[in-house]
Formats: structure tokens, sequence, C-alpha cells
């Protein structure tokens, strides 16, 4: 079977930066190594996880962030989409990255918890997903 293409957004990615017990950092770490997904970023993706987590807001030292998004980079494909898509103007233009990282990767999903991105449901034949339903896109982890 042929793993599933994920473009995960920035949230996803500190979600589980805040929490490596939660439920989505296991489904993801879990689906990687087994080949059930492949997970697809871009350095415009990698820059705001970066920026966000470096924040004092959520208060990760230096040293802990290059640590986790060089853990990132090795399970992930960094891709460097290649079209600009000018879709989500209105409220945050700068998920228009997902949406171009999504493309490249001919992702099969995107997961997220931004309401922007939930509200497209799909782009160019990539489905749009809240978080919640990972646990639903591989029953076989459950149980782990």
């Amino acid at each position: 079977m042929k793993p599933v293409r994920l473009v995960l957004d920035t949230n996803v990615y500190i979600a589980s930066a805040l929490n490596p017990q939660s439920i989505i950092y296991k489904i993801v770490e879990d689906s990687a190594a087994q080949y059930l997904a492949k997970y697809y970023t871009s350095p415009a993706i990698l820059q705001e996880l970066q920026d966000k987590l470096e924040s004092p807001k959520l208060g990760f030292s230096r040293a802990d962030v290059v640590r986790w998004l060089n853990r990132l980079e090795e399970a992930v494909t960094v891709i460097r989409p290649q079209q600009k898509v000018d879709v989500l103007t209105e409220r945050d233009p700068a998920d228009n990255k997902i949406l171009e990282c999504a493309l490249e990767a001919k992702a099969d999903l995107i997961i997220t918890a931004d309401q922007d991105l939930l509200s497209l449901k799909e782009f160019n034949g990539t489905k749009i997903i809240h978080t919640s339903s990972v646990r639903y896109l591989f029953p076989q982890l459950k149980d782990k």
C-alpha cells in the first residue's frame, strides 16, 4: 500500500513540540516509522515554526528549538514549492504556504487546526482535515 502524502500545518508541529505525549505526536511518529505516511514541509513552514517556537511565549531555548527542528527535518521531506497561491488573502495570507507545499507535494491531506484552512475543506484535490481526525486516519496505530 502506498503511503499517504501529508502536509502538517505549523500549529500541528507546535502542539507536538509542546506535548510529545500527545496522540498526534505518537501517530505521526508511528505512521512515519511504519511507512504508512510520508510527510512534507517547506522552508517557509520550517521558518514559521522556528519563529514561533523561539517566541518567549512558548519558552523553548534556542538549543531545544534547533534540536527539535533537526529531528523534524530527518523525519520529513523538505520541498521548495515552485508555485505561489493566493487563496487565503482575507484573514491570514501566510497560510498560503501550507497550500503551496501541499500542491508541490501532491499531498493527499493537509492536517490543521486552523479554521481558515479548514473552511476550504479541499484544495486542488488535497483534502483538509482537523487534527482531531488523525486518530481515525491510521486505525491500526490506535492501540500503540
